[in-house]
């Protein structure tokens, strides 16, 4: 029976460990506020592990750890974006059906809404709980919302989803639900490199993404991901982070080749002799961070990511825009702010259509070589 109420109830380690795991949040200025909601004052001598070890031993009841778990917590979850496109117009009847049967299979382990949008679009919403046991006790629960749209466009659907598993299990239970009622199989399309076999090619893909966005111009490449083709005997990519400031001029020594994965960090990163010297040797971008200037007015300037989740193989395209530099009196703002919805939707749609129409191309320049090899 104890060990049942201990699944039940936090004790005084699990606190401690909550309380001190969260530092950049539960700061030690939270800490006292914390004791001081008690009606304690602590020493301002007392140390964040001090304040940590006394409030531990403290009574709390469910609200009070609710409370510690809420403020622990960051506010925005900044999940990276996928796309899928099916080769078919989902009805909107079709699409709320699918949606409908799903949450009767899920029954009350998870909260799914759904609803029309725009006339032919279909929105779904699930709310679920996940355990992630690399944290400590009382973290472990995290709760998550997957917010995936369908979107109707020249006789297909495009479905726009998290890059989580979950999210991608979701629709692929709504699309076997159609498929049901159908009778017929679905094809889907998506971006993967698998047919791009060089490493130029494959960084071709990224260096054409960034500088093709219609309406925006290339200012800066922020951050680069590297991989070799090569993998060790193990099968595992070894992974080194570079911190790289080319205003500095400092020189940086070059990895061995047996590196098979690295980061670069720093300015106009595609034109480094380091990123050179590394596609020489059969290195090709895997993920990409960069900022784009908006060339109407306002010409604010956003930061987008991109990147395939299966490095080497080319798999798993995802995205994000992580935010925008806002246009003030002819220069712009040195913070970053948060985009709109409506910003990103916009975002969204051109990197999803750049990122196709790239990859048809450089897929016809690989079968252009190959026919010119024979």
């Amino acid at each position: 029976m104890s060990d049942f109420l201990d699944h039940l109830s936090a004790n005084d380690n699990d606190i401690y460990d909550l309380l001190i795991s969260g530092k950049q949040r539960l700061t030690t200025a939270v800490l006292r506020e914390l004791a001081r909601d008690r009606g304690i004052f602590c020493s301002p001598e007392d140390s964040r592990e001090d304040l940590a070890d006394y409030l531990s031993l403290l009574p709390h009841d469910y609200h009070d750890i609710d409370g510690i778990v809420q403020k622990r917590e960051p506010p925005h979850r900044r999940e990276k974006t996928t796309f899928v496109r099916l080769g078919s117009q989902l009805s909107v009847q079709e699409m709320k059906e699918a949606a409908t049967a799903y949450a009767e299979a899920v029954g009350f382990n998870e909260s799914v809404t759904h609803r029309p949008k725009s006339g032919t679009g279909y929105s779904v919403s699930v709310a679920y709980e996940e355990f992630n046991h690399t944290r400590t006790r009382l973290l472990q629960r995290e709760r998550h919302e997957a917010n995936i749209e369908f979107l109707v466009e020249n006789g297909q659907t495009v479905v726009r989803l998290p890059a989580t598993d979950k999210a991608k299990r979701i629709v692929a239970a709504i699309k076997e639900t159609v498929e049901q009622k159908r009778k017929e199989k679905i094809i889907e399309e998506m971006i993967e490199l698998t047919g791009l076999t060089t490493p130029a090619l494959r960084s071709k893909f990224f260096t054409r993404l960034i500088s093709s966005l219609p309406k925006y111009k290339l200012k800066n490449v922020m951050n680069l991901k590297v991989s070799s083709l090569q993998v060790g005997g193990d099968g595992e990519e070894e992974g080194l982070d570079l911190e790289n400031d080319l205003e500095d001029d400092a020189s940086k020594e070059m990895f061995a080749a047996v590196v098979h994965s690295m980061a670069l960090s720093g300015q106009n990163l595609v034109q480094s002799q380091e990123y050179k010297e590394l596609t020489a040797r059969g290195f090709f971008i895997t993920a990409i961070t960069w900022r784009s200037e908006f060339e109407h007015n306002p010409n604010d300037i956003y930061q987008f990511d991109a990147g395939f989740e299966d490095r080497k193989s080319g798999t798993g395209f995802r995205y994000q825009v992580q935010g925008a530099f806002r246009a003030h009196k002819g220069t712009h703002r040195k913070s970053i702010v948060h985009v709109t919805d409506s910003e990103k939707t916009v975002l969204f749609a051109l990197i999803e259509e750049t990122a196709r129409k790239v990859l048809a191309e450089l897929l016809k320049e690989a079968a252009s070589d190959e026919s010119s090899k024979e």
